[in-house]
């Protein structure tokens, strides 16, 4: 077996998709056939089996994921064993929306930026469903991106980080901050405003409540968080934060989340490069330090909202 066919076998694991694994890894779905088929010979049973039409892994197919993952993770560190003992230097062009760059993920950048300090972070801001093309022009080394289901996307490597809800936010003064248990009628003719219309958190938020009836007011989308947080606060307005960049809204700008008895929308946070074998040096430092990262966020977190996903490699 070698590391490809095992990269095969864990995107595979997690699309249950054939076509959207072969578009994650940027094969032929033939190639992951053979390397599923050479990798089941090897091991002497099937990894993955259907029910009717869906694909599953088999019971011996969930014992050897968890070692095809220590596997590819042990790859992963001997590729930086090559580089551990030089001096992590130069510059490395990340970037992600102005939700993840500045509130998000700054603790992130400010820990990297402490361990590595001559590694230089270009930081390039960008609506976030835009990040993935910005990666494939080869204008960011790493992005970060929000979305609200787990997935592939084509020709790329995207490893989520953590998942996370997202609040409704106000300022402290308006009439809905001190309610609790509030049900999404409560927004009914509330005025909302975000930064951008593309961002993931909105097409799910705005089509949930247009199902549930629920009509808002204005809907108004200015570019920049600060842009939108003055005018929250002026006009009575709402907008949506994800948890980890919700303290920040509070601390900077005053802003509190609505107590809402009701199902949050949740969010992903990924990291995305095009391969890691290919990373520079200090961009493979990057996304080994955003996953212990992850892993800290999430003992950290008092309320237990933060989650990573199973066995993320």
């Amino acid at each position: 077996m070698d590391i490809k066919q095992l990269l095969t076998m864990i995107t595979l694991s997690q699309t249950l998709n054939y076509q959207k694994a072969a578009e994650q890894l940027q094969y032929a779905p033939s190639t992951l056939f053979k390397h599923i088929q050479m990798l089941e010979q090897e091991v002497g049973a099937p990894l993955f089996g259907k029910t009717g039409r869906q694909l599953r892994l088999t019971p011996q197919g969930k014992a050897f994921l968890v070692h095809a993952k220590r596997m590819v993770e042990e790859y992963y560190l001997a590729l930086d064993s090559v580089c551990a003992e030089e001096k992590l230097e130069g510059t490395i062009t990340v970037g992600g929306c102005e939700i993840n760059t500045a509130y998000s993920l700054l603790s992130l950048f400010e820990g990297f930026s402490r361990s590595h300090a001559e590694v230089r972070l270009n930081m390039m801001t960008s609506h976030n469903a835009g990040v993935p093309a910005l990666i494939r022009g080869d204008m960011l080394d790493v992005g970060f991106f929000y979305t609200t289901r787990a997935g592939a996307v084509s020709g790329l490597r995207v490893v989520p980080l953590y998942r996370e809800p997202v609040y409704i936010m106000v300022s402290w003064d308006h009439p809905l901050a001190q309610k609790k248990g509030l049900k999404y009628e409560a927004l009914e003719g509330m005025q909302f405003m975000y930064p951008h219309d593309t961002c993931c958190f909105v097409s799910e938020f705005l089509p949930m409540l247009a199902k549930m009836g629920v009509h808002l007011g204005k809907t108004t989308f200015l570019g920049g968080v600060q842009l939108v947080v003055e005018q929250v606060r002026k006009e009575g307005a709402m907008t949506l934060a994800p948890h980890c960049a919700a303290q920040h809204y509070h601390d900077a700008y005053g802003l509190v989340r609505l107590d809402m008895d009701e199902d949050p929308i949740w969010a992903w946070e990924n990291i995305v490069y095009k391969n890691y074998e290919t990373l520079k040096p200090a961009a493979r430092a990057l996304a080994r330090s955003s996953a212990v990262y992850a892993d800290e966020l999430v003992k950290k977190d008092a309320s237990g909202w933060i989650a990573r996903p199973n066995g993320t490699a």
